[in-house]
């Protein structure tokens, strides 16, 4: 084995303990972050009169709500998407039940973002942008919790991280 494959083969065993780290602690930093979030810059802005809020339980801020897209990090690279179904069982009225729309997107971007709109029609705060994954961005950025995560999981694997 000549010096290029041996650095081949040594990358290849370092990006799967990468991978496995990002899958696991990384992710599970950012889920709480996300989580935690959604709390403070969608639930605490205003309270629903017209609904009733799943919250960690099947809502938004639902950590199993969070997942990796794929299933696991790839190549060092990890896309957490949240997958927050609309409420269908919420609504007071049933004939206003939101349903058919992207529900993390209507919640980031507001009303009218790729054409979804709330079926609750107002000028109200919740029809703004509530941007809780950049502000997860922007979080994990100030903290570096994930950073000390993905230390945390390679020394797991036996990899000595300064």
């Amino acid at each position: 084995m000549n010096i290029r494959e041996a650095l081949e083969k040594a990358n290849k065993q370092l990006m799967a303990k990468i991978d496995d780290a990002m899958t696991k602690e990384v992710f599970e930093e950012v889920q709480d972050e996300e989580a935690a979030t959604i709390y403070s810059e969608v639930y605490k802005v205003y309270t629903p009169r017209m609904y009733r809020r799943r919250g960690e339980y099947g809502g938004l801020g639902d950590p199993y709500n969070i997942e990796i897209r794929g299933g696991a990090a790839k190549g060092g690279v990890m896309v957490v998407v949240n997958m927050t179904e609309p409420n269908p069982g919420g609504c007071m009225n049933d004939d206003q039940v939101t349903t058919g729309k992207n529900l993390p997107e209507l919640v980031e971007f507001g009303d009218g973002y790729k054409f979804y709109h709330y079926d609750f029609p107002s000028r109200r705060r919740y029809m703004e942008p509530r941007p809780f994954t950049a502000k997860t961005i922007e979080h994990l950025k100030e903290s570096r919790a994930h950073v000390n995560a993905l230390k945390a999981g390679l020394r797991r694997q036996g990899i000595n991280v300064k």
